[in-house]
């Protein structure tokens, strides 16, 4: 029975990770086909070899890491070292809670040290060579030390609540749990660019100008508030563009990297923040809090499952339940389902990119707001031929082709 359990567990992860590098491989295949004409015009011969070369090395590269996870995880599932790991934490503290706490964070500081030359690789000499990265090494040791602390509050104190609740509320754990991260999951979608946000980057007011007086003027006909709109000094990590929504009722907020501000016409960077607002417009914020009640429903679900299943523990050398090796075996079980629900969540958001879209170029900025993605995609290295199945089960975005032709058949 043991055996068959342990079988099982290694072949789901093995499962899951053939499944993606298949899907990995069909994107990489699909690089060289034909470009569709409405993105033609992004890349110059020079530059669409350039990224050719970018995109082969970043898929090398994480077919690297991502085998590297696998191995490490299956070698310390097949070699008993969760056993020698839980044996420590028992060894330090009496307090089953704390057990638990250092059995996860032992486990979390071995593949955060092992990954932070992939993350330095990444940057320093991939990013780097590209013409990306703006980071210092400095800067980067800093941003490490900062994620590290952060994961070791939240990802720790989250750990905490819910092992607190399963040995203290019983039957209730599944509704406690689920009301405690659906809690703490809208604090994070009100607060995080307040509070998470400036700890990493700084935030500063829109600046007087042509820029802010087209922007007010766009915000008081869309009916949004202009003071909820601040700009993000990305450049001194990345050369790349973005922008992003947040927050809930009075708590909205858009945030410009500075960089696209940098880059783009002044209309383009009005049809951008159209575009968030357009987000905002259609409530899609409730959206993904819905879908997230039901993926958190899900993962509890999966994690109750483990947690009633002595066998799952046993198998593997544990006397009974652990607490700690039941969410290490969790996220085993919960990768395929993800793969399902990602499927399906990232359909859902590619349809609201559609609507913020739509939102910005039926309000005078359709023009605007192909320049501003042809922009995002030239200067974000972007992909103009990913593989359809690829779009389908990964992407959060249409591609760029396929949102430009979208545009292209509104009226205004």
């Amino acid at each position: 029975m043991e055996n068959y359990i342990v079988t099982i567990i290694i072949a789901l992860i093995l499962g899951t990770f053939g499944f993606n590098l298949w899907l990995s491989i069909l994107n990489y295949k699909n690089r060289t086909a034909p470009i569709p004409e409405v993105v033609s015009d992004i890349y110059d011969d020079k530059e669409y070899k350039k990224w050719l070369n970018y995109s082969m090395e970043n898929y090398r590269f994480g077919l690297i890491e991502s085998l590297f996870d696998i191995i490490l995880l299956v070698v310390l599932l097949l070699s008993g070292l969760f056993v020698v790991i839980k044996d420590i934490s028992e060894d330090l503290v009496t307090n089953l809670d704390l057990q638990i706490l250092i059995f996860l964070g032992i486990y979390y500081l071995i593949s955060f040290f092992f990954n932070i030359f992939f993350s330095y690789y990444a940057k320093f000499s991939i990013e780097e060579r590209y013409g990306f990265n703006k980071s210092t090494k400095k800067t980067f040791i800093k941003d490490k030390i900062k994620g590290l602390i952060l994961t070791i509050i939240f990802g720790g104190g989250i750990i905490y609540l819910l092992s607190t609740l399963f040995y203290s509320v019983g039957d209730w754990f599944f509704i406690t749990a689920w009301i405690s991260i659906m809690s703490i999951l809208v604090f994070v979608m009100m607060f995080s660019v307040k509070l998470i946000v400036p700890i990493f980057n700084k935030l500063t007011p829109l600046e007087d100008g042509e820029l802010k007086d087209k922007i007010n003027a766009f915000a008081i006909e869309a009916g949004y508030e202009v003071s909820k709109i601040s700009v993000m000094d990305a450049s001194k990590r990345s050369t790349k563009l973005n922008a992003f929504f947040s927050g809930l009722g009075k708590m909205k907020q858009v945030v410009l990297y500075d960089t696209l501000i940098e880059k783009m016409s002044v209309d383009a960077v009005v049809a951008v923040l159209a575009h968030e607002i357009g987000h905002s417009k259609h409530k899609h914020i409730n959206s993904m809090i819905f879908q997230s009640a039901i993926m958190i429903s899900i993962n509890l679900g999966a994690l109750l499952f483990t947690l009633k299943s002595p066998d799952l523990s046993i198998a593997f050398g544990f006397d009974d339940v652990h607490f700690g090796f039941a969410i290490i075996i969790f996220s085993a079980l919960i990768a395929p389902i993800s793969i399902i629900f990602g499927a399906i969540t990232s359909g859902i958001s590619r349809k609201h990119e559609y609507q913020a879209d739509k939102f910005a170029a039926t309000r005078g900025y359709k023009e605007a707001m192909i320049s501003a993605l042809k922009t995002l995609a030239k200067e974000n290295f972007a992909n103009l031929t990913p593989h359809p199945m690829y779009v389908k089960l990964k992407y959060s975005h249409p591609p760029i082709s396929a949102r430009l032709e979208a545009i292209n058949r509104i009226e205004e």
